[in-house]
């Protein structure tokens, strides 16, 4: 089942890039795959068994506070068994979250929408201006850019944890368990 989730989890890691690369490109997604959205509710679908995987971790739960609070031992108890280079690429997928969430805060002044056959941009229910269909299509590209950043974060982490699933075990580790 775990070896799914990492499948599940790569997959939607995949999709949030594509996702991210057009929205970059100014393509507006949700006009022809409206259902983008549920990108979303995959992230639940896989965070849940990462986080419960996580609280079983013994490297996690043993120790001082100060060793949880080190970020070399926490990252090693977070991922182990996963590639390094996985874990540089989903940890870099994080920190470009950040940045792109703050460059969308930026430059998203308010919400486009179709009120009444005419495009508009509006923050909390007050006009700001009646748009054109490629202004509105514009903003709308930017808005799945906003949350497409936060997909890549989510969807990379939890298949750099989930990794360990996939791996097959070795012939030490088998003799180990017996």
């Amino acid at each position: 089942m775990k070896k799914y989730l990492f499948y599940f989890a790569a997959f939607g890691w995949a999709l949030s890039l594509l996702i991210h690369l057009l929205a970059l490109a100014d393509i507006d997604v949700t006009e022809s795959v409206p259902f983008v959205w549920l990108l979303h509710l995959g992230i639940f679908v896989v965070w849940l068994p990462v986080l419960l995987e996580l609280r079983k971790e013994q490297d996690l739960q043993n120790g001082s506070f100060k060793n949880r609070m080190n970020p070399a031992i926490f990252l090693k108890a977070v991922f182990k068994g996963t590639p390094t280079l996985l874990v540089i690429i989903a940890v870099a997928g994080f920190f470009y979250a950040m940045i792109n969430f703050l460059l969308f805060m930026q430059s998203q002044t308010g919400v486009p929408t179709l009120k009444e056959g005419q495009y508009v941009l509006s923050n909390h229910g007050q006009l700001i201006k009646t748009l054109t269909e490629a202004e509105y299509h514009h903003y709308k590209a930017n808005e799945v850019r906003g949350f497409s950043g936060h997909w890549i974060a989510f969807y990379g982490i939890a298949t750099a944890v989930l990794f360990r699933f996939i791996r097959p075990v070795d012939q030490k580790e088998q003799i180990a368990e017996v």
